[in-house]
């Protein structure tokens, strides 16, 4: 790999950073053929050039992940989800291919999340996120009670139905890859408020399709996550995370 093969593919990740949010028909054949070219040099099977196998990745992923609540562009996630994996081999600390297997897993989940929230009218992802013990207890009269149970049970129900089950099989891999990625920053004094964040949020949505038992454990890690992020000095938490993490950090020692 020459000096001059580097600066092309720089120049093209430059110009696909660019659309990445929303790639045309000429951008995604940008990349296929970005991605042919790097295979075919072998890129991924050297110790050279590890930022720009980071970058090239993050930006590919972000086009195969262009349209949030809809299909991925297959062949695009695909390939990078097998990269990642290849930079994590040979760098198993490394930080970056751990967030970005993470990211990749979060981001395959959000069309059930969606779908889930337009059947059920419940948000999935953060905003929408209910700690399990935010419930006061007071006097309710019995029409309440039985009405609440109703509710219960068939938020119970609805575990067990296919986007569900499909939302936990994505979220349980996001939230692995994200815990490890913010453990080794930690290590290596290298965290960061976004990272924490993204964590948080694989968390709460992971927490939104699990039984109240499994949820109460997940939604305390996101606490615990949104309060670290919180304390990093000049990045204030997004709004509606700040309310949440005022709403229900305060069950949670």
């Amino acid at each position: 790999m020459d000096d001059a093969w580097v600066r092309h593919v720089t120049s093209i990740l430059e110009y696909l950073d660019a659309c990445a949010m929303s790639p045309d028909g000429q951008a995604l054949q940008s990349s296929r053929d970005l991605m042919t070219s790097l295979d075919a040099w072998s890129f991924f099977g050297s110790s050279e050039h590890y930022g720009l196998q980071i970058r090239a990745l993050d930006i590919l992923q972000r086009i195969a992940y262009h349209d949030v609540d809809g299909e991925a562009v297959t062949d695009i996630a695909s390939w990078s989800l097998e990269r990642w994996l290849r930079v994590l081999q040979r760098y198993p600390r490394s930080v970056p291919a751990l967030r970005g297997i993470g990211c990749w897993w979060l981001s395959r989940a959000q069309p059930g999340l969606a779908r889930i929230h337009a059947v059920d009218g419940s948000s999935s992802g953060s905003e929408g996120s209910r700690h399990p013990s935010s419930v006061e207890v007071g006097p309710h009269c019995e029409e309440e009670t039985q009405a609440n149970i109703q509710i219960q049970r068939e938020a119970e129900a609805r575990l067990g139905t296919h986007d569900y089950v499909e939302a936990r099989g994505y979220l349980q891999p996001a939230t692995e890859y994200l815990r490890r990625a913010v453990d080794e920053a930690s290590s290596q004094s290298n965290i960061t408020s976004h990272l924490l964040i993204t964590a948080a949020e694989a968390y709460m949505s992971l927490g939104n399709v699990s039984s109240p038992r499994d949820g109460e454990a997940l939604f305390t890690q996101a606490i615990y996550y949104l309060r670290q992020a919180s304390r990093i000095p000049g990045y204030p938490l997004p709004a509606h995370l700040q309310k949440w993490l005022d709403d229900y950090g305060r069950w949670v020692n």
